[in-house]
């Protein structure tokens, strides 16, 4: 039995504080998944407010959590949609996050857990990271989510894979630099391959403040082999039909996933605390 899930990658370009034109992208890009009858639909990473830096983040949050109820409302005769935006919590905390809207709802919440502060970047100036790896069961299949950076450590991936993810759908905002996208495409491939699982990635297309983001969103099966991609640097929408039923047919036959000892996961921690003292 084959189980098949058909994704809508949001290949937007989205500006830094321009939340009412990124909303009208991401709505735009729901009906479109509407049109093409895709079951979930992926926008980048920070999509209603724009990714960059500055502290705009801290002025604009009540207006991207406004538009975010618009998009939710959009759904209730939508796909299932994963959106990124800034998430704040009831201390007053921020964080780069994604909300899973299905049918008009809000499902459920993925707070980024490896934020970036490098170069560009200053995460850690501005949001609070995650510290929880959900997650959701939707009438698809038990997905889960992560964004960017999170790919590049291996714990995030196996966490979601332990706790039964079928897929992991990656929201991103990657600015173009020399072998970045083969680093990428590496990266992905390394958690496909140690979990045994499909992914999909939204990456943040166009130039905006002089930085170009180099777009390429693309489905991955569960073997690592790229089922659609997007166009670089400019705007798409990429329509994949991803199996389900491939990650359990190759676990059978496979021991990475189903024979993993707890023994050496403790000892692993023990590592970790012998490294940290």
């Amino acid at each position: 039995m084959r189980r098949f899930v058909k994704i809508g990658l949001a290949q937007i370009a989205t500006r830094l504080g321009d939340v009412d034109g990124n909303k009208e992208k991401i709505l735009a890009s729901i009906e479109k998944g509407a049109e093409e009858g895709v079951d979930i639909l992926l926008t980048p990473e920070l999509a209603t407010l724009g990714f960059g830096s500055g502290d705009i983040y801290l002025d604009k949050v009540p207006q991207n959590l406004e538009a975010l109820e618009e998009i939710k409302k959009a759904t209730k005769s939508g796909p299932t949609t994963i959106v990124g935006y800034v998430e704040k919590d009831d201390r007053g905390f921020f964080y780069n996050a994604a909300a899973l809207l299905h049918r008009g709802e809000l499902l459920g919440v993925y707070r980024k857990v490896q934020l970036v502060n490098y170069r560009l970047f200053d995460e850690k100036r501005y949001f609070k990271p995650g510290s929880s790896l959900p997650v959701f069961q939707l009438p698809l299949g038990r997905i889960g989510i992560l964004i960017c950076e999170d790919v590049w450590f291996p714990e995030p991936a196996r966490a979601l894979t332990f706790r039964g993810a079928e897929i992991i759908f990656v929201l991103s905002a990657s600015p173009f630099d020399r072998g970045k996208i083969e680093k990428w495409d590496d990266f992905l491939r390394e958690r496909i391959y140690d979990n045994i699982i499909p992914m999909a990635m939204a990456n943040q297309a166009g130039v905006q403040d002089g930085v170009t983001y180099w777009g390429g969103s693309l489905a991955l099966d569960a073997e690592g082999k790229v089922i659609k991609r997007g166009r670089f640097l400019e705007e798409d929408f990429v329509v994949a039909e991803v199996d389900l039923e491939e990650a359990m047919r190759l676990r059978r036959r496979d021991i990475r996933v189903r024979e993993v000892r707890r023994e050496i996961l403790e000892d692993l921690l023990a590592a970790y605390e012998e490294m940290m003292e």
